[in-house]
C-alpha cells in the first residue's frame, strides 16, 4: 500500500481501507435467511487478467466467484436484480442482514468475493489492494452479462430492472458503475452507494484506476446512506458532497450518532461510547490522531441503524425498481417523527 504524504491525505488514503477488517461479525446473517435460497456460480473473465498482487502469482483470466441469493417461494415473473459490493478485504456475506431483508422484499441479490480485495477470494490475498477497485466496476459489468446468459438464474431476473449497492469501498465501486461517464453499466436503474463518504474524492486520494472516468449526468436515481459519526467517510471530502455532484432523482439519508462499521453485519460496541471505526486506527496507526475519534458521545443503537438501512434500502429499491407509489412515499417522509435521520432529497 502506497501512502499519500501529508496526515489528512494519509488517513483519507486509510479511509478507502476499511470495512470488516478487525471487529466480529454476528448471527445477524440468519435474519430471515430461511426465506432464501443461495447458489454459487464461477464465471471466468476470459477477456481480462488478474494481477500478482498482494501474495498472489497472478492469472491471465479474471475469475469471479458470485453468490447469488433469491426467494424460496418465488412466484409470478422475473424479479429486479440488485449488485452488492463488499468493502475492503470484506467479503459477500458481509451485509447478510441486508441480504436477506432484499431477498424478503422479492429481489435476486448477487455478490462477488472479489479477486484482489476480499479476504475470501480464491486468490488467498494477505491484504486488499484497492488500486483493483476500477477492474472491480467492470466486474459489475461482467456479472450482470453472466447471470443473463446463465441458464437456470436468468429466468429468475428481469434484466430491465437491475441495481447496484455496496458498503464502503464497495459504494465506490457502485457508484462508478453507476455514474462514471467511462465506466457507468446502463443497464443499472437505481444505485445506492452506503457509507462511501464522497467517491470522487476517495478515487482522487487513491491510485484506484479511475482517471478521466469522468462524470455522467444522467437521471439514475441514487439513495446515499451515510452516519455522521463515520469516521472513513469524514475524511474521504465534504458532507453531502456526492450528493451534490449527481443529478436527480437523489436522496440521502444521514443517521444520526451512526458509524461506518454498523451498516454491514457488525455489531461490536466498545466501551465508554468509543467510535468502533477508530479500533483500525489504534491498531494500526496508534501514533495518528484520527478526527472524530476524540468524540464520546453517545451512539446510536447498533440495531436501530441497521433497521434505518434497510428500510431506507427497501424504499428506494421498491420505489425505483418496482414503480411502487408506497414505497416512494415512504423514503420521502423516512425521517418524519425520527429524531436519528435527517432526509435531503430532490424529485
Amino acid at each position: 500500500m502506497q501512502f499519500i504524504f501529508g496526515q489528512t491525505r494519509q488517513i483519507a488514503a486509510l479511509a478507502g481501507l476499511c470495512l470488516a477488517l478487525l471487529l466480529p461479525q454476528t448471527a445477524l446473517a440468519a435474519h430471515h435467511e430461511s426465506a432464501a435460497v443461495m447458489v454459487e456460480r464461477s464465471y471466468v473473465d476470459e477477456t481480462r487478467s488478474i494481477k500478482a498482487s498482494m501474495g498472489f502469482a497472478g492469472s491471465e483470466t479474471r475469475q469471479l466467484d458470485i453468490k447469488v441469493w433469491y426467494p424460496k417461494a418465488q412466484a409470478g415473473g422475473p424479479l429486479p436484480l440488485i449488485i452488492y459490493s463488499h468493502g475492503t478485504f470484506g467479503f459477500a456475506k458481509n451485509a447478510m442482514h441486508i441480504v436477506n431483508a432484499l431477498v424478503e422484499a422479492g429481489y435476486v441479490v448477487a455478490a462477488a468475493n472479489y479477486p484482489l480485495t476480499s479476504r475470501n477470494a480464491f486468490t488467498k490475498i494477505n491484504f486488499a489492494d484497492i488500486t483493483d477497485t476500477s477492474n472491480q466496476v467492470k466486474d459489475i459489468s461482467f456479472i450482470i452479462d453472466s447471470l443473463l446468459a446463465d441458464p437456470e438464474l436468468s429466468k429468475r431476473i428481469d434484466p430491465e430492472r437491475i441495481g447496484a449497492t455496496g458498503i464502503s469501498l464497495g459504494a465506490v465501486t457502485s457508484y462508478f458503475a453507476s455514474f462514471g461517464a467511462r465506466t457507468r453499466d446502463p443497464r443499472i436503474k437505481a444505485s445506492a452507494p452506503i457509507a462511501g463518504g464522497d467517491p470522487v474524492q476517495t478515487a482522487l486520494d487513491n491510485a484506484m484506476g479511475f482517471a478521466g472516468a469522468g462524470n455522467a449526468a444522467i437521471p439514475v436515481p441514487v439513495l446515499f446512506l451515510s452516519a455522521d459519526r463515520d469516521v472513513f467517510a469524514r475524511v474521504t471530502g465534504r458532507p453531502h458532497a456526492a450528493y451534490s455532484r449527481v443529478e436527480t432523482p437523489k436522496y440521502e439519508v444521514m443517521i444520526k450518532d451512526g458509524v461506518h462499521v454498523w451498516f454491514g453485519d457488525n455489531v461490536a460496541r466498545p466501551a465508554d461510547n468509543k467510535n468502533p471505526d477508530c479500533i483500525f486506527f489504534e491498531t494500526n496507526m496508534p501514533s495518528m490522531k484520527v478526527p472524530g475519534c476524540e468524540l464520546r458521545d453517545e451512539l446510536i443503537v447498533t440495531a436501530r441503524q441497521k433497521e434505518i438501512t434497510r428500510a431506507a434500502l427497501i424504499a428506494f429499491f421498491n420505489a425505483y425498481l418496482k414503480d411502487d407509489a408506497e414505497a416512494l412515499e415512504s423514503l420521502q417522509t423516512i425521517g418524519d417523527g425520527a429524531d436519528d435521520i435527517e432526509l435531503i432529497f430532490e424529485e
